[in-house]
């Protein structure tokens, strides 16, 4: 669950927003959380810029070679990254701002860490925990931003928030290249925890939460409180495969690797390459570092309006910008890889940081549309996993540059980028797509989480569900409910998609569009162990034992929820031998001997014991004998009468009208039908 946390929701000015004002940027909502983030991006910014800067010293300090440097700084990603899909998780459950606020109290503190390290390995340390209490950025401050922000502002706020690592990068460098050369490569690591700390303190009186998804919700014109309900948290396995569903951000997720051997590999050599290359000391590269950085702003400034203006006409167009960016990019890395003097370096440099800034912003912008709100923390989070292939080649960097010569090692990292970019570029294929299905999907949920709470909900709701497999698409828009206590018949040929409906509705298959909601939560990716334990079960058709188990161990098998129980497992298993003696006799004999009809009374035997709120079952009397098929008849009516809600999957219209009072037909993958089973004597075309 949620903890209780304040709620900010964006405001309207009354007035129209002046030329320069933020509310340009933000559309019209509250500023004051974009501000603050910004400041927390760039006070993270300061320490990681200048350490950068001062890499040449402090590898020298230390008595290390490059790839011991780049090595170090590798591990120190390697730890970074890993954390960021935990604080992911917990940021879609719990306040993302106090889980924000916390990275930042932790970073500050290890920043001043940094300056009293005595040896490599607790600098190790100091520069690991920093990296702990920055991960929390992009998981926690880009969610914020994409509930804070309505969508189409999200490619001007992303590159304004971005801007703070560009104002970041350009005093980091200034100040800590200063403060070293001064005073040694100490002094500013004892010096920029403080603003830090400062704007921890502010940040927890004027920060608040907003909902999850509203703008999603309101986008597809839901209600006021469909708007203000935020959706139930998923469970880590749930959440990867809401995440893993979103083929845009699949796409972006392959590219990472390359973008992040690049740029890494990138942003570690500059410092080395001014050194090594051209003889600048500390406070020279910090001044070289300072003049380049502020051209990421003249980048945002031109870029981030092209991109918002292709957003507006099709968010895919803005990932087909970034290709070319990515291109141009590529360019300027190998003149700056080849550049003969100082001034032409700083130049190549230029453009590099002014069109490299784009990419980011962009990125995130469209990552804030597709991820699904739920899971959106964790979305943005699950990249580092990509990213650490990216990172674990530091080392081998290092070494291109210890064999070969820095400026081979940047002419190594230009193909590498370029593949990148173009991946992200194909990804504009699935955005619309991907985009629609957040939407939906986002309204669904939340207005029968809001109509659950008035109790006007039904027990199982599947509303608009695509699912296929390996591609080929088998249920189109299926719209299905189920009250509580009912029994259901779905009936069909073969091929019309009844099992697959169930597959979908049990966690065995993951939807690719619409939503599965039962008992007022949401499951539609929720794994099959986890529906399961929610109350769901399926029988198979025919596929419900283990045939090389006893009938005892499938019977035993079938209590695991309820192994604590000894009691209820007692009695419910004599009362299921009660309805079938004929496993009483069997009781020994492994489940694969039984007849087809006696496993069918082992599976649903199997079912009574698990006590589920729904069961499901697949073909009931497929290949039975009518007098088999009337006693399994009897313990699906006793089930029904412990309260629970039973869909039965049939062919045969006699048993759905021996049984069911309702019934839905299905044909190539849509309902065709649905009403008292009494009116398919009046349907020829079905019967």
């Amino acid at each position: 669950m949620t903890d209780t946390i304040e709620r900010d929701q964006p405001a309207t000015p009354a007035k129209e927003p002046g030329r320069f004002s933020l509310l340009r940027v933000t559309g019209g909502a509250a500023a004051g959380p974009l501000v603050i983030l910004f400041l927390l991006n760039v006070a993270d910014e300061l320490d990681r810029s200048a350490f950068a800067v001062l890499t040449p010293t402090i590898r020298d300090d230390f008595g290390l070679d490059n790839q011991g440097i780049l090595g170090i700084i590798g591990l120190i990603g390697i730890i970074a990254l890993g954390s960021q899909v935990l604080i992911g998780y917990y940021a879609d459950r719990f306040s993302r701002v106090k889980i924000a606020l916390g990275g930042a109290a932790v970073w500050g503190f290890f920043t001043l860490f940094t300056g009293l390290a005595p040896t490599v390995a607790l600098l190790v340390v100091a520069r690991s925990a920093t990296g702990i209490g920055r991960a929390v950025v992009d998981p926690t401050h880009n969610a914020l931003l994409a509930d804070y922000y309505p969508p189409e502002t999200r490619v001007k706020v992303y590159g304004f928030h971005r801007a703070a690592n560009s104002v970041g990068q350009i005093l980091g460098p200034l100040l800590g290249g200063g403060l070293a050369f001064l005073f040694g490569w100490r002094a500013p690591f004892l010096l920029f925890w403080i603003p830090t700390i400062l704007l921890v303190l502010i940040a927890l009186r004027t920060l608040k939460d907003p909902v999850r998804g509203n703008f999603e919700r309101r986008a597809m014109g839901a209600s006021e409180e469909a708007i203000a309900t935020e959706e139930a948290p998923p469970s880590f396995a749930e959440a990867w495969r809401i995440c893993n569903q979103v083929q845009t951000l699949r796409r972006i997720w392959l590219s990472l690797p390359f973008l992040a051997a690049s740029l890494i590999g990138l942003g570690s050599l500059y410092s080395i390459y001014y050194a090594d290359e051209f003889g600048l000391n500390d406070f020279e590269r910090g001044v070289a570092a300072a003049f380049t950085e502020p051209f990421q702003l003249v980048g945002i400034a031109i870029g981030i309006p092209i991109a918002a203006k292709l957003g507006a006409r099709n968010p895919a167009l803005v990932l087909r910008f970034l290709a070319v960016t990515g291109v141009v990019v590529g360019v300027a890395i190998v003149a700056f890889a080849l550049a003969p003097t100082l001034p032409l370096a700083i130049a190549a440099n230029v453009v590099i940081a002014a069109v490299l800034a784009i990419i980011i912003p962009g990125v995130y912008a469209v990552l804030s549309l597709a991820i699904p709100p739920r899971a959106r923390s964790l979305g943005f989070a699950i990249g580092s996993l990509y990213i650490l292939p990216g990172v674990l080649v530091l080392p081998i960097v290092g070494s291109f540059a210890d064999s070969i010569g820095i400026r081979g090692a940047f002419i190594v990292l230009v193909p590498i980028f370029i593949i990148g970019s173009f991946i992200i570029a194909s990804a504009g294929t699935f955005l619309a797509a991907d985009v629609n299905k957040v939407r939906a999907s986002s309204v669904a949920q939340a207005e029968v989480l809001a109509a659950r709470r008035n109790g006007q909900s039904k027990l199982l709701l599947v509303k608009d569900l695509d699912a296929g497999y390996e591609g080929v698409q088998v249920l189109f828009n299926v719209n299905f409910e189920v009250d509580e206590g009912e029994i259901i018949a779905l009936l069909g040929t073969n091929g019309a998609g009844k099992s697959t409906l169930l597959r979908a509705i049990s966690g065995l298959l993951p939807a690719s569009a619409g939503a599965v909601i039962f008992d007022g939560q949401d499951m539609t990716y929720a794994p099959p162990q986890e529906v399961a334990a929610r109350g769901v079960v399926q029988v198979p058709g025919g596929k419900g034992v283990f045939p090389g188990l006893t009938v005892e161990e499938n019977i035993r098998i079938a209590g695991w929820l309820f192994q604590k129980d000894k009691a209820y497992l007692a009695k419910a298993t004599e009362e299921v031998l009660g309805f079938f003696p004929v496993l009483k006799e069997r009781w020994d004999q492994p489940a694969g001997n039984l007849s087809g009809g006696e496993q069918q009374m082992l599976t649903l035997s199997q079912a009574f014991i698990a006590k589920p709120k729904l069961l499901m079952i697949d073909e009931l009397s497929l290949g039975l004998a009518p007098i088999i098929v009337e006693q399994l008849l009897e313990i699906v009516r006793a089930i029904r009468d412990r309260g629970t809600t039973i869909i039965l999957v049939e062919q045969s219209v006699n048993v759905a009208l021996t049984i069911a009072e309702t019934a839905f037909f299905m044909e190539k993958g849509e309902i065709r039908f649905r009403g008292p089973t009494s009116e398919l004597l009046e349907r020829p075309d079905i019967l």
